[in-house]
């Protein structure tokens, strides 16, 4: 018997193995294939099954980060590209020949650990509903940092390279850099972590001192000439770094590391918590791939094993003159994002009053997150120690959540327990045994809202409160709502004149009334108004900007441009007309 190694080609995380008499043939192979996945095959025959050797031109076997880079054709047929970009394909095994033919593995063949050897590729026709079957089998971070390797990741081409594994994961690793095929947007990560919401915020309003400027001007001299050898370039970067945001801490230190053999520029830890990790190239076109990609490898196979908890991490990249900031964290123990948490600032020393205090924003900013990721490390420790039980952490699902689940009011905090994404921004919650819709927006008309439900036609206001990046967090009511065409249209028709009259008798401009943002409320037979993030005063407050152009916006509905009470009659007619 012997034991092979097989992947489905174009399923992420498919890699399963089976034994097999070598002296059988390729088509029992498929029946024992067939038999090792019977769900995931059970709409398949085993006979229709393609197999191809797993083994590159050169003759070696592909591993599992190679055999998840394998992609099929137009014409079905499994390849990958080479590392400077070239087609390879593969073999196909002939169903009439022996396992153990020449042509084949012979009859000599001894598999090796971490070895693919077979390659299944699913008929078209049962493709969609074999790959359905075993998609949502996604792999978990621990296995995938066990497949890449930083240096490779960093590149845009290869079998390893971040183009290739992000594709490959489906969304798993978002870094806004690849289509997903749910088409989906994750929550941003200032809304998954407090402290990345306040570095944001603060690189817009810190205060900075007279150290910081001191230390600007120390990054620009230091970084902004050319060095000859990376090493150096990032040892100078270590020092700067490590004697500002730490220099309170004489036994802190930004070092490089060794993770499974891969070497770090930089990585600040508490424990073995990964905080900080810092990434440099010489110059921008260089060669070494991209910093940002591998710092976001080096994240990954930075996490434990076991993920039972929320692991936020600042990720800064210096590449040559130029210095940026990114946010990473992981949203359950198989999903991670990572996006820029400021732009990114050329570290020139010159005649830019703005940049350069933008830039003194940055750095103070960043001090302030090392230390309140530190401080975060040092409570959680402490409550693990103190607590013969262990720390109640929070649950996997938690993690895929806004951070912000309460709101304090006359001195009491009311706590809320989220319970579905709705939509990107919006999620259905629960307090005290009570469903609330919470949502999160970047403006909010909380006064039309609140004119709204006094005169009878929105769902009541809970609360609404500003966080420190300029987010807006809404509680309201959860009413039961269907669309319009589900209602008496003649009553519907008499309730929107009514609306309309009485958002032009208060001046108020809903801003966005077509018709999913107007519903039907079966409780109490009414059409409510949702979604007031535009709303407000009529000629005073303004469109925002980046409206989707592809919509048919009323008359002068543009961005920047006032509101006005004309565009919701606009609507109103509109979703009138369309009405039985």
């Amino acid at each position: 018997m012997v034991r092979l190694f097989c992947s489905i080609v174009g399923v992420a995380g498919s890699a399963f193995s089976v034994e097999v008499n070598e002296g059988k043939t390729v088509d029992d192979l498929k029946e024992a294939i067939k038999a090792k996945k019977a769900n995931d095959f059970k709409e398949v025959d085993a006979d229709k099954l393609q197999l191809f050797l797993a083994k590159t031109a050169g003759g070696a076997w592909l591993d599992g980060a190679g055999a998840a880079g394998v992609i099929l054709d137009n014409a079905g047929a499994p390849v990958s590209r080479d590392e400077n970009g070239a087609p390879q394909g593969f073999k196909k095994m002939d169903p009439l020949l022996w396992i153990n033919n020449g042509n084949h593995f012979g009859k000599n063949f001894r598999p090796a650990e971490g070895n693919v050897h077979v390659l299944v590729v699913v008929p078209d026709q049962q493709l969609v509903s074999a790959t359905a079957a075993i998609s949502v089998k996604k792999r978990k971070l621990a296995e995938i940092s066990d497949l890449i390797t930083p240096s490779s990741f960093a590149k845009c081409k290869g079998s390893g390279s971040w183009v290739k594994w992000l594709k490959k994961l489906n969304g798993q690793i978002e870094c806004h850099r690849v289509e997903r095929s749910d088409d989906e947007t994750p929550i941003p990560v200032v809304l998954l972590n407090e402290t990345f919401a306040r570095f944001e915020e603060n690189c817009k309003v810190i205060k900075f001192s007279q150290n910081d400027c001191e230390f600007v001007s120390k990054l620009c001299h230091g970084l902004s000439t050319p060095y000859n050898s990376e090493a150096t370039f990032a040892e100078k970067a270590r020092q700067l770094l490590t004697a500002y945001l730490l220099g309170d801490d004489p036994v802190s230190t930004i070092t490089p590391a060794i993770v499974n053999g891969s070497v770090s520029d930089g990585s600040y830890r508490f424990g073995e918590t990964l905080l900080l990790n810092l990434e440099c190239k010489l110059q921008k076109g260089d060669g070494g791939g991209d910093p940002t990609m591998q710092n976001v490898a080096y994240y990954i196979k930075n996490l434990p094993f076991v993920i039972d908890r929320q692991f936020p991490c600042l990720l800064v990249d210096i590449c040559g003159p130029f210095m940026s900031v990114f946010g990473i964290v992981n949203t359950s123990d198989e999903d991670a994002i990572c996006e820029p948490l400021v732009m990114s600032f050329p570290l020139l020393f010159f005649d830019n009053e703005w940049l350069m205090v933008s830039l003194a924003r940055m750095c103070a900013s960043l001090k302030a997150a090392v230390q309140e990721l530190t401080n975060s490390c040092y409570e959680l420790s402490a409550s693990r120690h103190h607590d013969a039980f262990g720390l109640h952490l929070t649950t996997l699902d938690r993690l895929r959540f806004p951070y912000k689940d309460s709101v304090e009011r006359n001195g009491t905090d009311i706590s809320f327990q989220y319970l579905e994404v709705v939509q990107r921004f919006v999620f259905r919650a629960n307090h005290a045994g009570v469903n609330v819709i919470i949502k999160f927006a970047k403006r909010y008309g909380a006064e039309v809202h609140d004119y709204c439900w006094g005169a009878g036609f929105a769902p009541k206001l809970l609360f609404c409160e500003l966080l420190p990046n300029g987010w807006v967090f809404v509680v309201m009511e959860q009413l039961p709502l269907c669309p319009l065409r589900q209602a008496n249209g003649m009553i519907v028709r008499d309730q929107l004149l009514k609306i309309e009259n009485a958002l032009q008798d208060g001046s108020f401009v809903h801003g966005d009334l077509r018709e999913h943002n107007v519903m039907w409320d079966t409780s109490k037979n009414r059409v409510v108004l949702i979604d007031f993030d535009w709303s407000g005063r009529d000629g005073v407050d303004t469109y925002p900007p980046f409206m989707n152009a592809e919509i048919a916006w009323p008359p002068g509905a543009v961005c920047g441009e006032p509101l006005q009470v004309a565009h919701d009659a606009y609507w109103i007619a509109s979703i009138a007309a369309r009405l039985k």
